[in-house]
């Protein structure tokens, strides 16, 4: 009885929560509009309040690997307040069509370009709008640019950097300057009293205003609440502090609105893979074939593609994609695979290859990618395939099919098969690590694709295999994870050329 009952609310209660996450998340739109436009070939979004209240222009650049989704809270808010507010991806990032190149840590290489890209923007707006003022904020990587920016641009009257490490701020440039870290950044709160030190300030204080913003030399440093590098960019707190600072620039009192759309975003997400739980149980339970590889043929197949893989494509790689992080990926996972099933005993011969169910395959790329995708590509970070990524995709497939296909073997073992599953990630992830030690040069970014293959594991591949559990489709499965994948990795890893 309590079982039936059950059925019924849950479902009920995750499509309600769905439902007014969905509405809270519109709703968050309301007084504002949103439009996509291109500074030159930069991507831009423009969030224009239906009453502007003010007469600068506001910017807001997002960090390494991220996307203006990423920032698209903190834009809200500022539009909502009455602040005309402009997004925009970096080279590389997001759906920009052009990649980046040099080193991130060095001035002369991408620093360099992402500089005179957030220059361009600026320049180009200031102009297109006839406004001669504007604010700036940039989180984690992009606070470093925006000062450097800052400092070159005389229309900037004031510089917010989100989990900032920069060294670029003195006494009197840039103007106007907010440090905000999370408070669980440690490192990066002990740096902005360092920062306020060296420019001669005896023990700094947080939340204390240093200096003048008559003479732009206001310096001020705060900590976020519940906090951390991310979670700062979607509290209501970090909305009312950057808000405050620009009303305190520009002497205006503007009745500052924050919302909370980090949170409705979250639960909509939630309540999504919820409900595709409750869903996968009322599948007919269907006979699933079952492999047996042994955990010794496991760990041999493993560790011998772990260790060649990388040490053979250090002498040797086919170049299909120009994009040096890609390619190697490509290389990789399907050198990988090869070698794992090569010498993993009866691996091939145990593929049940018979058993594909279109309904399946195409159900799981289209919730997967389109539907939770969706909800990431809007208010996490760019999920969608843009123009320039459709031809890495379908590349990527070359490697991302068959590494599904090795790991997924292992989920149908008759023995310990989430444990040899597991153990084939790890060695994966190991053997990726070790590829970016050979060459960090050229593979740093290896570093990021081992993140979103966590990510991947972590809500994709684990929502599948119970799908495979009742449907036995490990054919479907294999395929939809391939797809995913690579749809994955071309979607969310930066363009970079070195």
């Amino acid at each position: 009885m309590v079982k039936n009952y059950l059925k019924i609310v849950l479902p009920t209660a995750f499509i309600l929560i769905s439902m007014i996450s969905l509405f809270n998340l519109i709703s968050a739109m309301n007084g504002v509009s949103v439009e996509k436009h291109f500074a030159n070939e930069n991507p831009v979004i423009i969030f224009t309040p239906n009453e502007t209240r003010s007469d600068i222009l506001v910017f807001v650049a997002h960090g390494f690997a991220g996307s203006a989704s990423l920032m698209k809270s903190i834009a809200l808010s500022l539009a909502k307040t009455g602040h005309r507010t402009l997004t925009f991806d970096f080279l590389g990032h997001g759906r920009h069509s052009l990649p980046y190149s040099g080193d991130i840590m060095t001035e002369k290489g991408a620093t360099k370009l992402f500089v005179r890209q957030i220059n361009d923007v600026i320049n180009f707006y200031l102009k297109k709008e006839g406004v001669s003022q504007a604010v700036i904020i940039g989180h984690s990587m992009a606070s470093d640019l925006i000062f450097r920016t800052a400092r070159l641009n005389h229309h900037i009257i004031g510089t917010i950097g989100i989990s900032n490490y920069t060294d670029m701020i003195k006494r009197d440039k840039p103007s106007n300057v907010l440090i905000a870290n999370g408070m669980w950044e440690p490192s990066l709160r002990n740096k902005a009293i360092d920062i306020l030190k060296s420019i001669g300030i005896e023990s700094p204080q947080e939340d204390v205003v240093y200096g003048s913003f008559q003479d732009r030399s206001a310096r001020k440093i705060t900590s976020i609440e519940n906090a951390d590098h991310v979670g700062i960019l979607y509290s209501s707190k970090t909305q009312m502090v950057v808000n405050n600072w620009i009303n305190d620039i520009t002497g205006q009192k503007l009745k500052v609105a924050a919302k909370n759309i980090g949170i409705w975003a979250l639960l909509l997400f939630f309540s999504l893979f919820c409900l595709f739980l409750i869903f996968v149980q009322n599948i007919p339970k269907q006979e699933l074939k079952r492999t047996n590889i042994n955990f010794n043929h496991c760990i041999v197949g493993n560790v011998i593609a772990s260790i060649f893989t990388p040490f053979l494509l250090s002498f040797y790689s086919i170049d299909l994609l120009p994009f040096t992080a890609h390619n190697y990926l490509l290389n990789h996972l399907f050198l990988y695979a090869f070698l794992g099933f090569l010498f993993t005993k009866g691996s091939i011969a145990s593929l049940p290859l018979d058993n594909f169910n279109l309904l399946i395959f195409t159900g799981l790329v289209i919730f997967f990618t389109l539907i939770l995708g969706g909800v990431l590509d809007q208010y996490v970070s760019t999920f969608h395939l843009s123009d320039t990524r459709v031809p890495i995709f379908f590349l990527l497939l070359i490697g991302s099919i068959p590494i599904t296909f090795f790991v997924q073997l292992f989920y149908q073992n008759c023995n310990a098969g989430v444990w040899k599953a597991s153990l084939s990630k790890l060695f994966l992830i190991l053997s990726l690590a070790f590829a970016m030690f050979l060459n960090f040069g050229e593979l740093f970014l290896l570093g990021y694709a081992i993140l979103l293959l966590l990510a991947f594991w972590l809500v994709f591949t684990f929502l599948s295999h119970l799908v495979l559990r009742r449907t036995g489709s490990y054919l479907s499965i294999a395929l939809a994870n391939g797809v995913t994948l690579s749809w994955t990795l071309s979607t969310a890893l930066p363009l970079y050329l070195p």
